[in-house]
């Protein structure tokens, strides 16, 4: 199992990379500032949402299972409802902290994510040593 989440993992970082690079050939931006977007729109875009979708369901569905379990969903669902979380979270997060005085800018927005992933998994790290 845990080779089988290595391997995706690798896999993940190596299409990322990849997208870089096509978008350093095309776009002809720096390589740094390639990288930047890339991961940078999936730290802004998913991460958060990914991590939250955990919270509000924590089981998701094998490929091949036909059973409805409670609380369930499919990695195709899951994968919508982290760009749809993340969209509507991250935004609101910096929205509300620079109405109460904090500046937009990267560090602090990038602060402020952290705390958003920080926050949800302590609260996946306590619902899973409760059960």
């Amino acid at each position: 199992m845990m080779k089988k989440t290595i391997k995706t993992t690798l896999a993940i970082i190596l299409a990322l990379m990849l997208a870089s690079i096509a978008l350093n050939l095309f776009a002809g931006l720096l390589i740094l500032d390639s990288l930047r977007i890339v991961f940078g729109s999936v730290y802004v875009l998913f991460i958060p949402g990914f991590i939250i979708s955990f919270i509000f369901f924590p089981k998701t569905k094998e490929f091949d299972s036909k059973s409805e379990e409670k609380g369930s969903i499919d990695w195709i669902e899951r994968v919508a409802l982290s760009f749809a979380l993340s969209i509507a979270l991250v935004p609101l997060a910096v929205f509300y902290l620079n109405l109460i005085g904090v500046k937009i800018n990267l560090l602090n927005s990038f602060l402020t994510i952290l705390g958003i992933l920080i926050i949800a998994g302590i609260i996946l790290r306590l619902r899973k040593r409760k059960t």
